[in-house]
């Protein structure tokens, strides 16, 4: 096939987005949705502050401030990451399009959270509505991208959970599809397949998959001392006394 631009229609049927796993790499995904209960009732701050708890640095772990909920519902979205990466260049062959995007959507895991690295600074949207509905229909939370999306009305019927930088009107341009289910970079953080992404109106932070077990016990840790301390704050103790810096 020669080398060509594609619109982001004919590119993925109105609206461009990549997830992929192969059947073992799913596998694995849905061997993970049996979520610790500490880190199944967190949110992001918790679990930020549990990472510093734990003498590790969030920063490390917490995405660019500029990716935000676009269709913010109040929850926090807790899943492994499918990931899938994007570069600058130009799409040689359509069967990239089905190794990359199609085929791998068809099997991504439920419960799972698809993770977009776009490989620009200029905002594209990397998705819409028609794709988000196929996820939506497999039982996906959400996706994460370090770039723009657009069909953001529609999208929140489905109540699919977005967080990107931006909505912009249309897609990927001299953008190409590269790898699915490796080491990403979203948001300045390291991302990779199956590692647990949280995400909620406070932003997005990541847990490697080798650090889930230990920070779930300092989640539970330390939801147990934040409700101890607002039990104290509710029967009118001090700040200085209930909840010492």
């Amino acid at each position: 096939m020669k080398k060509q631009d594609l619109t982001r229609r004919e590119l993925l049927g109105a609206g461009g987005a990549i997830v992929v796993a192969s059947a073992a790499q799913a596998a694995v995904a849905q061997s993970s949705l049996d979520l610790p209960e500490g880190i199944k009732s967190a949110n992001v701050s918790l679990i930020a502050t549990t990472y510093s708890k734990m003498g590790i640095n969030e920063l490390d772990y917490s995405m660019s401030h500029d990716i935000k909920p676009l269709t913010p519902d109040g929850k926090t979205m807790i899943g492994p990451a499918v990931t899938c990466k994007w570069e600058i260049g130009t799409i040689e062959d359509m069967e990239d399009v089905n190794k990359y995007i199609y085929d791998p959507l068809d099997q991504a895991p439920a419960g799972s959270v698809w993770v977009i690295e776009s490989g620009t600074d200029e905002i594209y949207s990397m998705f819409g509505d028609i794709i988000t509905l196929a996820c939506s229909k497999r039982g996906m939370l959400g996706a994460v991208t370090d770039n723009g999306c657009r069909d953001i009305e529609e999208i929140k019927k489905q109540g699919f959970a977005v967080f990107a930088k931006s909505t912009i009107p249309y897609g990927p341009k001299g953008l190409r599809p590269v790898g699915a289910n490796v080491p990403i970079t979203c948001g300045g953080v390291t991302v990779n397949p199956g590692d647990l992404i949280a995400a909620d109106i406070d932003g997005v932070i990541v847990i490697p998959k080798e650090l889930i077990m230990q920070l779930n016990e300092g989640v539970a840790e330390h939801l147990a001392y934040e409700q101890e301390v607002r039990a104290k704050v509710e029967a009118g103790e001090t700040l200085r006394s209930a909840y010492p810096y």
